[in-house]
């Protein structure tokens, strides 16, 4: 990797980091004005209209991803790659994928809206506006997905960074309009979210035609190229289903075998682990678009090497946030949350233990998508996390603890990341003692010592804020700091001085 590419990353890393958390910020804040002005019975409303659009959303989201590997792919082949055909291809693809959508939404789905949904007589008129408002939103954002992955896949994270900005500020003006408005509130809000989506949109397509080369649509149809990103698709379906059937299987597990209670404790441990996740993962979308261009330029080397320190990287960034909350969950969740379900704290520490673990799992996986050849890849890897299904029924019947599944979970992923590592060998030659050296001893070591601090400090204090604000600040101070000196080698040390001795010229230079 150049130095530029370092620095690209870098930039858009930052983007990405300002991005989430204005948008995780202003989310909080609207979900609760919202749930204010709506009341109860129209916030439901509006979720079990909105969860009809999931039941046709798997193909779209694996279509996104199929769609981001073919664009990043075709411009990291440089001069041999033809971007604007596969470009248009997968706009073609879109557009037969929207109509298709909309066909079922206005079928099946306005059927199970009307005649399976509970709601009441008296807002069935509203719901049935509030479902047609979001078939055009999701169908819009299904002929978005070509433009949003040529952004991405251009590496252009500032403009997908400003756009979100401004969606966020937009949402702020959306519910002061919806309290000042007369008319019925839950359409008024569905309207003027999709006004927010068409003006995101605009300004997508807008950029892409005005700046990106090549994002014209051709209409030629290619059977070839359809074949090879449906192929691509279809494999990928099987680890998306196979996600969600581990996910839905386990809440029904524990509802069967423990309760709501437990289920309630799941969906507490679920939030606080995709805040987290949300927070750190900014370095790993930026980083994303180079894994798949550095593979399709032929460069192994420089794959290998990249894959590792993002490896690297995205766990310790996301050890910086977990530490303090590993051990402070129980203060934490009292502070958050009015009645703490039960378990609730240990099923969020499991939770976090699994999310950094699949850290690693990231960028190995966006590396092996962008050889194409996934089918055993994908088999293998719904066999693994499907296996979760019977070993935890068998487990749950024997009498164990209702924590089982998710140290099933635990367990399974690091098998997962076992498999991905050797798949990433055979395919793209990884060597499997480098990624031991650089990756697995690095994290072992800062794992090992930087929770000593932070436990010292617990047995020194009781549990309030003043021991919560000390664990946070001992804890990210012993990460970096292990990190840096332990976890990274010592070119990234230089490059992390550069950086760092860039920007303070840039401040003082500002300041004078």
């Amino acid at each position: 990797m150049t130095t530029a590419d370092n620095k690209r990353i870098a930039k858009n890393t930052i983007y990405l980091y300002l991005r989430t958390f204005v948008s995780m910020v202003v989310t909080l804040y609207t979900s609760r004005k919202v749930l204010e002005v709506l009341g109860v019975e129209d916030f439901g409303i509006l979720g079990v209209v909105g969860g009809v659009m999931v039941l046709f959303s798997f193909l779209s989201n694996s279509m996104s991803i199929a769609t981001q590997r073919f664009l990043t792919f075709e411009l990291g082949k440089k001069d041999n790659g033809d971007f604007q055909k596969v470009f248009s291809m997968t706009c073609i693809i879109h557009i037969l994928l929207a109509l298709i959508f909309v066909f079922l939404s206005e079928t099946i789905g306005l059927w199970i809206v009307n005649n399976y949904l509970n709601i009441p007589f008296e807002r069935m008129t509203a719901a049935n506006v509030v479902y047609q408002i979001s078939v055009i939103s999701t169908a819009i954002s299904v002929l978005q997905i070509p433009y949003n992955a040529a952004v991405v896949s251009y590496e252009r994270m500032h403009v997908y960074a400003y756009v979100g900005l401004g969606e966020s500020v937009f949402k702020l003006l959306v519910v002061y309009l919806l309290i000042i408005s007369p008319a019925d509130k839950l359409i008024t809000y569905s309207m003027l979210l999709l006004v927010i989506k068409i003006i995101g949109c605009s300004i997508y397509r807008i950029y892409c035609n005005k700046k990106l080369p090549d994002c014209h649509i051709i209409l030629r149809w290619d059977r070839g190229l359809f074949k090879s990103i449906a192929g691509f698709t279809g494999w990928n379906v099987l680890g998306t289903v196979a996600i969600t059937v581990k996910d839905q299987t386990t809440n029904i597990f524990l509802n069967i075998f423990g309760g709501p209670v437990f289920n309630a404790a799941m969906s507490v441990s679920s939030q606080v682990s995709v805040a987290i996740n949300n927070l750190t993962g900014g370095f790993q979308s930026a980083v994303n678009p180079q894994l798949t261009k550095n593979y399709a330029s032929g460069d192994g080397g420089a794959t290998c090497h990249l894959l590792c320190k993002s490896s690297k990287i995205s766990f310790f960034l996301m050890l910086i946030v977990a530490l303090p909350v590993l051990f402070e969950i129980d203060y934490i969740l009292g502070l958050w949350l009015v009645e703490v379900p039960p378990m609730a704290s240990l099923f969020t520490r499991l939770v976090i233990l699994e999310g950094l673990l699949n850290t690693l799992a990231g960028p190995m996986a966006i590396t092996l998508l962008a050889t194409g050849r996934i089918k055993w890849y994908q088999i293998l890897i719904s066999v693994i996390l499907l296996l979760s299904v019977p070993i935890n029924y068998i487990l749950f019947k024997a009498g164990y603890h209702i924590a089982t599944p998710l140290v099933v979970s635990i367990v399974l992923v690091i098998l997962g990341n076992i498999l991905r590592a050797i798949f990433c060998h055979y395919m793209f030659g990884l060597s499997l003692k480098m990624y031991l050296r650089e990756v697995i001893l690095p994290i072992a070591g800062v794992c090992l010592l930087s929770p000593l601090p932070v436990v010292a400090i617990i047995h020194s204090l009781d549990q309030s804020f003043l021991r919560l604000l000390a664990c946070t600040i001992v804890g990210v101070c012993t990460v970096v700091m292990l990190c840096y000196s332990i976890g990274l080698t010592r070119s990234e040390r230089h490059f992390v001085q550069n950086i760092v001795r860039s920007r303070l010229v840039r401040i003082i230079h500002c300041c004078k």
